[in-house]
């Protein structure tokens, strides 16, 4: 199925499309809790955002767990994206089925999509804790499938070669 802009999820290596879509996961809760915490964020001192939040006295308590819970949302968005952005160039180097890189690729942004929302707003939810676990780990098993499946697809790569050298 090609799309307006002629690209093929099946054909088109629009997984290096997910490296800044998955850049923008990460940075837009960073955004959200520096706009709205009413002028807690400091350019100045850009890392006591959550120590300013939690000491913002024009914030109300639920609100500033809101924007922290943001905050830190961001933080573990960052964290996790070299992982990813090197399984996408590993997956695509190694050869791996297009379709299968896009989908471990966009599934991760997908996953981090959810997360944000699961960590932002139900993050203040004792019985919804496993939940945000739960989608991290789906997160994360989307970079490490890619690196696996680049290890398959570079290893079968190799050992036709060695079949095809032995052969002669």
């Amino acid at each position: 199925m090609a799309s307006s802009l002629g690209l093929s999820f099946a054909r088109n290596h629009i997984s290096y499309f997910a490296i800044p879509a998955a850049f923008a996961c990460a940075h837009i809760p960073h955004l959200y809790s520096a706009v709205a915490s009413q002028g807690a964020y400091d350019n100045s001192n850009p890392r006591a955002l959550k120590d300013n939040i939690a000491s913002a006295s024009t914030l109300d308590e639920e609100t500033k767990q809101r924007l922290i819970r943001a905050k830190r949302a961001s933080e573990n968005n960052y964290e996790t994206i070299g992982l990813f952005a090197a399984g996408v160039a590993a997956a695509n180097q190694a050869g791996v089925p297009t379709c299968v890189v896009n989908i471990l690729s966009w599934g991760y942004v997908g996953f981090r999509v959810i997360y944000n929302f699961v960590y932002i707003n139900l993050g203040g939810i004792r019985k919804t804790h496993w939940l945000r676990s739960a989608v991290w780990s789906l997160c994360m098993w989307s970079s490490v499938g890619l690196f696996v499946a680049a290890g398959i697809y570079s290893t079968k790569g190799d050992y036709q070669y060695e079949l095809e050298f032995e052969n002669i």
